[in-house]
């Protein structure tokens, strides 16, 4: 089978399943997730050809025009607007995800890096699961003013997350040959400092360029060549192209007036990439895999859930957020989806040796998040008094 014809039967099998997805209520990447998992197993020649340089392209692309929308989110005047202590709530409840599931998966037997980089994608929530159960049943009151903003900033603290958890589990072996920590630190830090100075760099020059382009098309090609250029800079500046991106929409977003017709103009192409991202994700996914890592797997969904309750819960009452916010809020932020997803993807690049456990663990565990979260939160706005329907 050649690429082509991998890359045509993912795209067609995945907006079909999309498509049944929705209809039973659930998020379209799910769909997406069972059409790589059922081609991987009923075709395992499939594996072959969307191997290496197809999923690093789709890789690169794909988490690259995400990172780029959840940056542009950061705009100051929104930041500056969010309901007092959202922020601390936010970071409490991903990093109690992302410790609690990198200790457990050491005290499991795996290695740091491992454990790091599964918990930073543990740390990951599902912004329009999340929205579309407030919207379903007409939600108002604290929790829900509490849990919009939330969701929407845990992607940029999970991609942040992420890049600074790949870049210590690539300088751990290093620092084992070597023994220079300093150097490891020193690398870290410059994956974090480098990128933002790329992104504003390239965001700077993106809102000057954008003022010239002649219609939605020229506007479109504009976008994503900064994005892409964007990316491959920071690739070749030994930088995370993740955060690069991140930065390069967060500045587009605070420099240019009229910013969000620029990220609209993104949804146009990004479709059959984010498509093709995640069916790769189902595609390498091994039952094999799964079973060997069981006792992993089930550490995996009970620390994320717990870190994520203990990080709200603790924050909350430190923040006076109130009893139904202390309550209610982390049980209605485990739904998961998208950015999980790609990051498992872009994990497997980053640590080839460990794609298979990584993917065996995280796409079993959105499927599962994904299936019983939305009826948590929803549970959890009926819970605190805030369904209108």
């Amino acid at each position: 089978m050649n690429v082509v014809l991998a890359i045509g039967l993912l795209l067609i099998s995945g907006v079909a399943a999309g498509r049944l997805a929705g209809e039973l209520k659930m998020s379209s990447v799910t769909g997406y997730l069972v059409a790589g998992l059922v081609l991987g197993q009923v075709w395992p020649g499939i594996r072959q050809p969307v191997s290496g340089m197809a999923i690093a392209l789709a890789t690169d692309i794909g988490l690259g025009l995400i990172a780029f929308v959840v940056g542009g989110e950061l705009e100051a005047g929104r930041l500056r607007s969010l309901a007092r202590g959202v922020l601390g709530m936010a970071l409490a409840q991903a990093l109690g995800a992302f410790a609690l599931v990198a200790l457990v998966s050491v005290l499991l037997g795996h290695s740091s890096g491992v454990g790091l980089v599964i918990g930073a994608i543990a740390a990951a929530t599902a912004p329009a699961s999340t929205i579309m159960v407030v919207r379903r049943h007409k939600a108002e009151g604290p929790l829900t003013q509490a849990l919009i903003p939330v969701v929407a900033i845990d992607d940029a603290i999970c991609i942040v997350l992420f890049a600074v958890a790949v870049a210590i589990a690539r300088a751990i072996p290093e620092v084992a040959l070597s023994g220079s920590v300093v150097g490891a630190v020193g690398a870290s830090l410059w994956e974090v400092v480098g990128s933002a100075v790329v992104g504003v760099v390239v965001g700077i020059a993106l809102g000057y360029a954008v003022k010239y382009a002649r219609g939605g098309d020229e506007l479109l090609v504009i976008v994503l060549g900064a994005v892409l250029l964007a990316s491959g800079v920071a690739g070749r500046m030994h930088v995370s192209p993740l955060i690069t991106c991140l930065v390069v929409g967060a500045t587009v977003s605070n420099l240019v007036i009229g910013s969000r017709k620029l990220f609209a103009t993104v949804d146009r192409f990004a479709p059959p990439v984010y498509v093709i991202l995640f069916c790769l994700a189902g595609v390498g996914f091994a039952f094999d895999a799964l079973f060997e890592a069981g006792t992993l797997f089930v550490g995996y969904v009970i620390s994320r859930a717990l870190g994520k309750l203990l990080g709200v819960s603790i924050s909350a009452r430190l923040l006076n957020a109130g009893p139904e916010v202390s309550r209610y809020l982390g049980v209605s932020l485990l739904p998961q989806a998208g950015l999980a997803v790609g990051l498992t993807v872009a994990a497997g690049a980053a640590l080839p040796e460990q794609r298979s456990l990584i993917t065996s663990l995280v796409v079993p565990g959105v499927l599962l998040f994904e299936i019983v979260g939305p009826l948590l939160t929803a549970s959890a706005l009926r819970r605190a008094g805030e369904v209108q329907a």
